[in-house]
């Protein structure tokens, strides 16, 4: 990756549907170029998805709450694939401390929370505890940022 890949990510991840024209014309380059690196950076996985943002407000989704949890570290593999597949944990992370992985999740209101995350991690093998922050305001969310070096 050169500085002209990290201008078009930063252009993109402002707004990933911005033409490929309207970004060789802010960086003055053709574009062809353009869309040639945006398709190899796809190809290599520099750019895994174009997703859309959503207001989860607007949508329904009222709750966010992030889980730490620990775990039987024999076991990591097995509950991390488990865990791929809930549709309402959007994120997983493995950490140093305090906890084993910690898992965003958004679910609709804290029924579903409790039914769809909670009750199936409660249930789930190797799982040794866990620890619910219910958020109560976004303030900031980004998916990514580019800072040129």
């Amino acid at each position: 990756m050169d500085e002209v890949d990290l201008s078009i990510l930063e252009h993109l991840c402002k707004d990933s549907r911005m033409h490929s024209t309207e970004i060789a014309t802010a960086l003055d380059l053709a574009t062809s170029t353009v869309h040639k690196r945006i398709e190899k950076m796809r190809e290599t996985g520099i750019i895994r998805e174009f997703t859309v943002k959503v207001d989860t407000n607007e949508v329904g989704l009222n709750v966010t709450t992030f889980i730490g949890v620990n775990i039987e570290q024999s076991k990591r593999i097995n509950i991390i694939n488990r865990l791929k597949t809930i549709d309402d944990i959007l994120e997983v992370y493995e950490l140093l401390e305090p906890y084993d992985l910690l898992l965003k999740v958004r679910t609709f209101d804290i029924h579903s929370l409790k039914e769809n995350v909670l009750q199936v991690l409660g249930n789930m093998d190797g799982i040794k505890d866990s620890q619910s922050i219910l958020t109560t305001k976004c303030h900031k969310e980004k998916s990514c940022t580019i800072l040129k070096k």
